[in-house]
């Protein structure tokens, strides 16, 4: 085996062992120019991982990120912070990990981790580095958190939905810069509140938690009460359309396809009343329209179960209110039918890996005075409308967003109730809720006030302060009073609902 010293200019001397045998010199200068190779083409080093015992790898500074998706492993070599002195992202999704090792703790620039769907029970402490920005942990059976979280104060998203949490350390109270945190479907029975109350987070995920069922009062106690459903609660009803083709996959064109689902375009048939005098009352026409239906997947996801956003978003359709996407109904298999939305385009792309928590939004984009100002004014509403019904929508970004290309309409739809989940909002957790959310909305009007349109530096400057002032009073101001104090008295007297 070899070993390495310094000479007295500083530079690195190998040393031979004589004793090193010629084929165990061989098989390491195979092993080395494999791992070059593996380097130079940016594959994937499972490699590594079947040669535990070797602490002579070359270090390959060029590698930053490592991904063992699917590899059938469930553990890391020791040598992989001196293999990989430069890695930042590690992804080892689907694997057999019972625990996360202790050495991602001692790799010096990670900084993003996943071990998304393994067999995880419990988080080794000293796995937990200061540096770590980016935490995924869904879909495991992780019981606990250690209190070594508390030295993650780097950390900014963290998710952990579908585990078995029962309570979070109270050193997340010192992860002063965790902005997202995704929680659903987990065993927590109280309201996490000392991580409600960190000064950055602002999207939060927690649906199908045992706290969520309870009501409290004022002071924080709770009572166990009869739960209705969502949709007894808050008087839902869809209505069933029976054309089995909404429910075959070949007879619609795919929309899109996310996390929790597959959005298609289908044919609806209804049928409608004549409203003239030469038909009789009960004379119906047929209507074919076009719609979109969503199949809920019924796996877990980072922001939760598919089936409660299903159910969020029959609630939040019968709020009435147009940025909202309007549910017609459901199928047989119960998927939703939905207003089809045509011509329109995504505000803002997803964080990027650099941007972590902020969206990314396309370069030398402008928005004009007016479709700013509509755009916060009607997502502004809708958030109130929500939150009056006690609704968290999670995931207020951009990226979320959609806007219409017809200027003259300047509609604006919010969309994926992914991370969305109800609460009791006159609890003490629940007023933490919609500040949490508040502080989502004022990160969106700034990054609208970054990207206005100035061509007056009279008018045009007054509603870029205008708009700076109201996401710094999001911290102060409840949605209601943001929308009526706020808002109606100091948006600009244009035309554009």
């Amino acid at each position: 085996m070899t070993s390495n010293c310094d000479d007295p200019d500083g530079n690195i001397i190998e040393e031979r062992n004589p004793r090193q045998s010629q084929k165990e010199e061989e098989e390491e200068e195979e092993l080395k120019a494999f791992l070059s190779l593996a380097a130079k083409k940016k594959s994937t080093l499972e490699i590594i991982s079947l040669y535990p015992t070797i602490h002579t790898l070359p270090a390959l500074t060029e590698i930053t990120k490592l991904d063992l998706f699917n590899t059938n492993i469930s553990s890391l070599p020791s040598s992989l912070p001196t293999c990989l002195p430069n890695l930042s992202i590690l992804f080892c999704m689907k694997n057999k990990f019972t625990v996360v090792p202790d050495v991602i703790g001692q790799c010096p620039k990670l900084q993003m981790v996943s071990f998304k769907s393994n067999s995880l029970r419990e988080i080794h402490p000293q796995a937990l580095n200061t540096q770590l920005r980016w935490l995924i942990l869904t879909d495991n059976q992780l019981t606990s958190i250690p209190s070594t979280i508390g030295r993650c104060i780097q950390l900014q998203k963290c998710m952990l939905s579908g585990n078995l949490l029962e309570s979070l350390p109270p050193e997340i109270a010192n992860c002063h810069n965790l902005e997202l945190i995704r929680l659903a479907s987990n065993r927590l029975k109280e309201p996490p509140m000392a991580l409600l109350q960190l000064p950055k987070l602002s999207w939060v995920a927690f649906s199908g938690n045992p706290f969520l069922f309870q009501s409290y009062d004022d002071g924080g106690s709770s009572s166990h009460a009869q739960v209705q459903t969502m949709e007894e609660k808050h008087g839902v009803q869809l209505k069933e359309f029976p054309q089995d083709e909404l429910d075959d996959p070949s007879k619609g064109i795919e929309l899109g396809m996310g996390a929790s689902g597959i959005t298609r375009k289908y044919t609806l048939k209804t049928f409608k009343p004549y409203h003239d005098k030469e038909h009789d009352d009960n004379e119906r026409v047929a209507e074919l329209v076009d719609v979109a239906v969503k199949e809920y997947y019924s796996t877990i996801t980072s922001d939760g179960n598919p089936q409660e956003e299903r159910k969020i978003s029959m609630i939040a359709s019968s709020l009435g209110c147009q940025s909202l996407i309007k549910v017609l109904g459901q199928t047989k298999k119960g998927n939703l039918i939905m207003e089809l939305l045509t011509d329109y385009q995504v505000l803002a792309g997803p964080p990027s890996m650099e941007t972590c928590s902020r969206d990314v939004y396309e370069e030398g984009m402008k928005l004009s005075i007016k479709r700013a100002a509509a755009i916060v004014e009607h997502l502004l509403f809708a958030l109130m409308k929500l939150h009056e019904k006690g609704i968290c929508h999670g995931d207020f970004y951009g990226h979320n967003i959609l806007i219409s290309n017809n200027i003259d309409e300047n509609r604006v739809w919010l969309t994926d109730f992914g991370a969305a989940f109800l609460y009791d909002q006159n609890s003490q957790y629940g007023k933490l809720v919609e500040a949490i959310e508040r502080r989502a909305f004022g990160h969106l009007v700034r990054e609208i006030s970054h990207v206005l349109d100035i061509t007056d530096e009279g008018d045009d400057s007054i509603f870029k302060r205008n708009l700076d002032d109201l996401a710094n009073l999001c911290a102060q101001k409840t949605f209601h009073h943001l929308y009526h104090d706020v808002w109606t008295k100091s948006k600009p007297s244009l035309k554009y609902r």
